[in-house]
């Protein structure tokens, strides 16, 4: 891309849904490890030096793969990749460090306990999903407690070795050097160890989340399928008519016309071994269950009538526009160019995504509706509520 900066970032194929029991919340640990200091520069330093460069270096933590990135001008590109190879090679999992930094992850749970909406997404997911998927990014806090630096460089031992990973990089200049050259510092863990056991579970229910809180905030899913499944497609479109835009069916009638929330919305996610859709909602705690009755005869609403070709033609030109132009961005490319690499192994071309939507046809959407069972549905509630019926 012709663009004044540069954005590269080092994927490592683990996330979460990788872990054992033994190491739930390793991969978001691991993660933050690596910015407390390398052989040659301390955490205060690496923060130092990207401030000099006026760019920025962070990472995330997903269900299955870790990013680690840097975006700086392109003059600045040469010193931005050498930080971010040395975290990556050479960061020591200093003891001491690891200790001070339980408590910043545990601050991390608390925040997003203390968060309504995160904390009940936190419990659909384990409740809903009895799989590696369901367990928590940032681990429990008895788990974090107890690590200690070899539960780390065993972890990193697994996962982070230079064959696994992949550096995505995007700006004008193509003739950039990302070559370790230095021996990584935890080679003597590598090994060929790993959790293959990433098998999807979903199952239906009801859960109630006591919290003395004003709203109750509600989830509402159900399983789909994994995204290799071209039917993916139909999907992204039926969870954007359905509640993913402001003029979408569940946001005019719940907000518009009922007034039950000031938020609603739906989206699908889809991994490598299956795939979930979402409502997400929140509502004065009285409203709870006449929310949960009005969404459930969208649905019903939905079987039986299906959608229309001026639903569906809208739906696509929505998706497009917000998809293309979220590729304006070279964080965003880059980000996708490595998230396609470690799925698919190699980029795919935006063009081809637009095709594939516009190829969706209303028939595609019946049959993706036809195989919604709105009895399997799970249904999480967060709030000052004792009980709720689906």
């Amino acid at each position: 891309m012709d663009t004044k900066s540069i954005s590269v970032g080092v994927f490592v194929p683990t996330g979460s849904a990788f872990e054992n029991e033994n190491e739930r919340g390793l991969a978001h640990f691991v993660e933050h490890m690596l910015f407390k200091g390398t052989k040659s520069r301390s955490y205060k330093d690496i923060a130092e030096e990207m401030d000099r460069l006026g760019g920025t270096i962070n990472a995330f933590t997903s269900k299955e793969y870790t990013c680690f990135y840097v975006k700086v001008l392109k003059d600045y590109a040469d010193q931005g990749i050498d930080i971010l190879q040395d975290i990556i090679s050479s960061s020591l999992i200093d003891e001491k460090e690891l200790n001070k930094e339980k408590g910043v992850i545990i601050e991390e749970i608390n925040m997003t306990q203390d968060n309504p909406d995160e904390a009940a997404f936190e419990h659909f997911m384990e409740n809903a999903m009895p799989c590696n998927f369901g367990k928590p990014i940032l681990g429990t806090r008895e788990r974090i407690n107890s690590y200690t630096r070899n539960d780390l460089v065993r972890f990193m031992g697994k996962y982070y070795q230079p064959e696994n990973l992949i550096v995505s990089i995007v700006g004008k200049d193509k003739n950039v050097d990302f070559s370790f050259k230095n021996r990584f510092a935890f080679e003597d863990f590598f090994t060929d160890e790993k959790n293959t056991n990433i098998d999807f579970k979903f199952k239906s229910g009801t859960d109630v989340v006591k919290r003395e809180i004003q709203q109750s905030n509600i989830v509402i899913g159900f399983e789909l399928f994994d995204i290799y499944d071209e039917r993916k497609y139909a999907a992204y479109l039926l969870s954007d008519i359905f509640g993913g835009t402001m003029s979408s069916r569940l946001f005019q009638t719940i907000r518009e016309e009922q007034s039950l929330c000031y938020h609603i919305s739906s989206s699908v996610k889809f991994f490598r071994t299956g795939g979930l859709g979402a409502i997400f909602a929140g509502t004065y705690k009285d409203n709870t269950q006449k929310l949960l009755d009005s969404v459930k005869k969208e649905f019903e609403k939905l079987k039986k009538g299906y959608i229309t070709k001026e639903e569906l033609s809208k739906a696509k030109t929505h998706f497009k526009g917000t998809y293309l132009l979220s590729l304006e961005s070279p964080y965003a490319v880059m980000a996708k160019q490595g998230i396609d690499n470690i799925f698919y192994g190699k980029y795919i071309d935006e063009n081809y995504i637009i095709e594939k939507i516009d190829s969706v046809t209303t028939d595609n959407i019946a049959d993706l509706i036809n195989l919604i069972d709105i009895d399997k549905f799970h249904i999480t509630v967060l709030g000052d509520i004792d009980k709720i019926e689906w």
